[in-house]
């Protein structure tokens, strides 16, 4: 039983348990405050003294042991807790109230900041402190690249994070794969460019928030949480696509425009500048092509493959318009430097003239459902279709992300057309 001045330690001994309760009442005894022990034990009473002493406490009944009425009685020895603290930090806070639990019993992470966003700036060379614990003195020294709230936030991160978390899915088995088993030759091939043009753009969308996990300072807890997602469903995004390329049978091009205009994505190094080539930009425009792909798959497959990857891909693009929004509603001037990341990132790309025929033509192919001339003739008009609509959204999504009417439409017409 424990009290705010006495501990009866039964039968416990130091190194047995006694010294695990005699600290947990001490932490919670105010320096210069007397903690009476009381023990059964002669040996332990004797050993008492020096583990309080060693522990920075003072021993009020000298060097003798406290003595038994030879009764049964227990030994007693006072304690006087020292002003010594076992860590080099200030005292932990006294208990708070708990944050709240939503219906079901759901404890999320902006619940746990009690509503109320992480510091403005952190400093850099802080390391790896949970939020709301009290941070030790003398830890190493870190230098963290992204330590200013506002480069990184964004207002629903925290529950963008949350929903990636609930929105898991398995690329082995919530795809139906024996469907893709008798797709017709000439439909499968296409089929297999295609899915290999979107793994080979998902690799980017892996590797570019995978990068800022590093610098990420871990004060911003949401954000990392958010990252974390992130490359865990482009993860995920590219062993689908790539099951799928390869279920038929047949390969397909690792084009090498591709992989140009992808590497310029990995080049940028600005966390909101990334946000917006990639989140906003690259994978806005892919919400439409996996919308197209869904709808033209030739195979439950290829449907499920699309619709999960939306699903991912559309928190994505919230993210990337939700922050972009902020950057530019608490600093203006960072418009500037949005632009003309877009104007850089095209600058370096002038040898892409469009999309590479290998993908148009398997677009055309899977629209069109065969190699029938009537047929050829409408998937091409769905695709030029998809063109025009992935124009229209990437200025909707840009206004959106609060960019004006004109500068919307130069960013739009600037997007590579490799698509991502």
């Amino acid at each position: 039983m424990v009290s705010a001045r006495r501990i009866d330690a039964g039968e416990l001994e130091l190194g047995g348990g006694l010294d695990v309760l005699l600290q947990s009442t001490l932490a919670g005894t105010p320096p210069g405050r007397t903690v009476e022990v009381r023990t059964p034990s002669r040996a332990t009473a004797l050993e008492l003294p020096a583990w309080a002493r060693l522990e920075g406490h003072e021993v009020l009944d000298g060097e003798r042991p406290g003595r038994s009425n030879g009764d049964g009685s227990p030994f007693v020895v006072r304690l006087r807790r020292g002003a010594t603290s076992r860590v080099l930090a200030a005292e932990l806070p006294p208990r708070a109230q708990p944050p709240p639990l939503r219906h079901g019993g759901e404890l999320h992470m902006a619940d746990v900041r009690g509503g109320r966003p992480p510091p403005p700036r952190v400093r850099a060379e802080d390391g790896f402190i949970p939020l709301g614990a009290v941070a030790e003195a003398a830890a190493p020294r870190f230098d963290w690249r992204l330590n200013e709230r506002d480069r990184v936030w964004s207002p629903d991160v925290a529950e963008l994070a949350e929903q990636a978390t609930a929105e898991q899915w398995d690329a082995s088995r919530d795809v139906p794969w024996e469907a893709a088993r008798e797709v017709p030759e000439a439909l499968e091939r296409a089929v297999a460019q295609v899915m290999t043009f979107i793994a080979q753009n998902e690799y980017a969308a892996l590797y570019v928030p995978a990068a800022f996990v590093a610098e990420l300072n871990p004060a911003y807890v949401e954000v990392l949480s958010w990252l974390a997602s992130h490359v865990a469903d482009e993860a995920r995004h590219v062993e689908v696509f790539t099951k799928r390329a390869l279920i038929g049978g047949f390969s397909g091009y690792a084009l090498a425009s591709t992989e140009l205009s992808l590497r310029t994505l990995l080049d940028e190094r600005d966390f909101s500048a990334a946000a917006l080539l990639l989140n906003v930009l690259g994978e806005g425009t892919f919400l439409d092509l996996l919308r197209f792909v869904e709808r033209h798959a030739p195979d439950a497959a290829t449907a499920a493959a699309a619709r999960l990857a939306h699903r991912d891909e559309r928190r994505h693009v919230h993210f990337g318009v939700s922050h972009v929004r902020h950057v530019l509603a608490n600093d203006p001037e960072r418009r500037v430097a949005l632009v003309a990341g877009v104007e850089q990132r095209a600058s370096r790309l002038t040898e892409l003239s469009g999309l590479s025929p290998l993908l148009t033509e398997g677009l055309t192919i899977m629209a069109a459902g065969s190699l029938r001339p009537a047929a050829l003739s409408e998937g091409a008009r769905e695709v030029r279709a998809l063109l025009s609509a992935m124009e229209r959204n990437r200025v909707r999504r840009l206004r959106a992300a609060g960019f004006d009417a004109a500068t919307a439409r130069h960013l739009s017409e600037l997007h590579t057309p490799n698509l991502m």
